[in-house]
Formats: C-alpha cells, structure tokens, sequence
C-alpha cells in the first residue's frame, strides 16, 4: 500500500470538496437573486432555491456516482448528509446559538411534506434497493411539493413584487456565474467520486463508508455556512427552511433522479446503522418542530447521538 498516494487522494478529495462547497455558494447566491427578480418572497427562496441549491453538491456527486457505476454512493450520500444536516448542524445551532423557535409558517407547509418524504424514503430502503417505479414515487411526491409551495404563496405579494420587478436589475454577470457554478459543482463532485473509488479500493473499506461520512458530511457544508449566516442575521425561518428543503431534496430527488437511470443499492454501512439513525434524528427533528421551539438541551443531544453515530462507523472499517 503506497501511503503517499493515498494522502494525495485525500488531499484531492479535500480539495474537491471545497470546489462543491465553493461552487454551491456562488450558486446559491445567484439563484436568490434570480428569484428576488422573478418576485419569489423570502420563505420560498429560503426553501426552494436555497435549501434545494445548497444540496446541488450532494445531487452531482450521486448522478457522477451512478454514470460511473457505483451506485451505492447515491443512498449512503443521502442518508449521510440528511444526518449531518439535523444531528450536527441544527444540533450546533440550537446548542451554541440558544433556543432556534419554529414558525407556524414552517410547522404548516414543511413539516409535513418532510414526514411524508422521510416515510417514503425509508419505505423504499426496507428490502435495501431502490428501483425505478420507487425513484419514480419519490420524483413525484417532490414535484408536488414544490406545486404545494408555489399554491401556498401570496399571490397578491408575487404580483406586487413583478410589478416591481422592471425597477430591478437582473446583471447578466450573475445569470453567467449561476449557470458557471453548476460546471464548477459537476467537475468538482467527479474528482471527488473517482478519490473516494481509489481510496475505498486501496484500504479495503466500503465505498458506502466513505460516501456516508467525507461525501456526506463535507458536501453538507453549505447548508451549515446558510444556517449559521441566516441565524446572525436573526432570520431563523431562513436557516431552518434550509435544512427542511435540503433534506427533502436529498431524499426525493438526490435518491429519486439517479434512481431513474439505475437500480440503487444500499449498502452495509446504511442498512445496519445509517438508516436507523437517520429516522432516529428525523424524528427528533419532527417533535421538536412540532413543540415550535429546539431548546439548547435538544442540541445537545442531537450532537451526542452525532458523536455516537461516528463512533459505530469505525466497526464498519
């Protein structure tokens, strides 16, 4: 085993990562000017384009999975990053940045869709594959949400705000720079999928190990800069808006769109352990919304169960 070679594939995959990162941020940026201009509220921008954007580096790095032939990455990079996003970022935000309250805005349009599509989700793992018709279900159910949301939307505000729109400027600078960061994302997700192969391949570990924990946890960075931003800013139903698109994206789309090319495996790391924390934290995200508020305690607990998360994956090495 050549050492060297290996602290350069990790190296490279470091730095693949912060090209996603880097990438989804100046999409994101991009994308909510975009939006402003079409007269999108901040709510709908906080959970369609941010929530939904921040999570383009876990969809590129699962369909550049998938068109190499590994498909186990898509499941494992789901499950991985939806943990991540409610254990270790929310639990940080709720235990350092004291009691997160939940809108009733929030409670009545996210919480629900996000029950429904964990549900389904999980469903789908039971016998550890997810084939078309399934991938197909949960394209579905994303679709009716984002037609849920733009129902759910004032229109009296949209109307307001196009009229508004012609005061506005849209610089072709930013239309060029979104559309350049979604290069930026896939050529970034592509490194990153063939170092986690030749990693994986040279210590003999899973590839669903790799993909739950580096893929997972490095591609859930920007939900956490969003949140922590949104938190200063004392927009809270921006931060956790956030979190509740990305993990619906993940699990609906992230699963759903590679799925439509390709069966998808899921492997040992997720079946035996990732899927049984990943409801586990999913429904202490629920009660606690569901209460309105995610006390510092709560936080605290969800970054304990992160830590014993870790801690069972070393018995998969």
């Amino acid at each position: 085993m050549d050492l060297l070679l290996i602290v350069q594939w990790m190296v490279i995959l470091a730095i693949s990562i912060f090209v996603l990162v880097k990438g989804a941020k100046v999409f994101v940026g991009g994308a909510s000017q975009i939006g402003s201009y079409f007269g999108m509220n901040q709510f709908f921008i906080g959970v369609l384009i941010v929530g939904m954007g921040t999570s383009l580096p876990e969809l590129a790095s699962s369909l550049i999975g998938v068109f190499s032939g590994i498909n186990e990455i898509v499941v494992a990079n789901a499950v991985g990053s939806n943990i991540a996003d409610i254990l270790l970022i929310i639990g940080a935000l709720a235990f350092w940045g004291g009691k997160i309250l939940i809108s009733r805005e929030l409670i009545k349009t996210e919480l629900p869709i996000f029950f429904i599509a964990t549900i389904y989700f999980a469903a789908t793992l039971i016998d550890g594959e997810v084939d078309r018709l399934e991938s197909l279900l949960l394209l579905s159910t994303f679709f009716v949400y984002v037609w849920y949301l733009l129902v759910k939307s004032s229109e009296t505000k949209m109307e307001v705000a196009l009229k508004k729109r012609t005061e506005r400027k849209l610089p072709l600078k930013v239309v060029f720079l979104t559309i350049f960061s979604l290069a930026v994302i896939l050529i970034g997700a592509s490194f990153a999928i063939n170092m986690v192969v030749n990693i994986a391949t040279a210590l003999t570990v899973p590839i669903g190990l790799i993909s739950i924990t580096a893929i997972a946890i490095g591609t859930s960075l920007p939900e956490l800069f969003i949140s922590i931003q949104a938190i200063r800013s004392k927009k809270t139903e921006l931060a956790i808006g956030n979190i509740f698109g990305a993990n619906t994206f993940n699990m609906l789309v992230g699963v759903g769109l590679p799925g439509l090319f390709i069966p998808l495996m899921a492997g040992e790391v997720v079946m035996k352990l990732g899927l049984g924390i990943m409801l586990a934290s999913s429904a202490i995200l629920f009660v606690s919304s569901i209460s309105g508020e995610i006390r510092r305690w709560e936080g605290l607990m969800m970054l304990i169960l992160f830590i014993f998360f870790l801690i069972k994956l070393t018995s998969f090495l």
